[in-house]
Formats: structure tokens, sequence, C-alpha cells
């Protein structure tokens, strides 16, 4: 799930455009991007969120987190790589 400041109807509008598919919710308030501490890893810090990824149990606690933080790195979690981390947390968690 992609969840952006942007307000509902331009996400909409943009996910149609796109042709994006999965659940993409507006958190206009910012209260989640606050709640999972998203808007200091941020070209904006404090101001709006930066490209942060988590991965939450069923209780909303973060179990994995990883951050863009720029300068030449991509903007996104190569699939490897997000289930080779979730797999050693696991593994290490027992």
């Amino acid at each position: 799930m992609s969840i952006m400041v942007d307000p509902l109807d331009m996400l909409k509008a943009d996910a149609e455009e796109l042709g994006i598919k999965t659940i993409v919710a507006a958190d206009e308030d910012k209260a989640v991007s606050n709640d999972y501490d998203a808007m200091e890893a941020s070209m904006h810090p404090g101001v709006k969120p930066g490209h942060t990824f988590v991965l939450v149990d069923k209780a909303g606690r973060i179990v994995w987190r990883w951050d863009w933080i720029g300068h030449g790195k991509p903007m996104y979690v190569e699939v490897d790589d997000l289930y080779s981390d979730v797999a050693e947390r696991l593994e290490r968690s027992g």
C-alpha cells in the first residue's frame, strides 16, 4: 500500500492515469507519516515525508524499515532485498 500526503482526489487521478492497481491512501493531515516517523528522512524534513518503506505487524509496530536518503540511491526497494531483509529479521526473532 502506498500512503501519501497529497489530497485523495489528486492521488485518485494520478493512480488512474498511471494505471496503478494497488491501494493508494491519503494521509492529508500527516498523522500516519508522523506516527511512523517518516517526516525526517526526506528532502523536505518536517514538511513532507520522504520515500520511507515500512512493514508493520498486526499490532501496528514497525518490524522492518528502509528510508531513501538520496544521493544516487534508488527511490525504491528491490524486491529481493526486501525478502532477504525480512527473512533475516524473522530468523533473528525466532
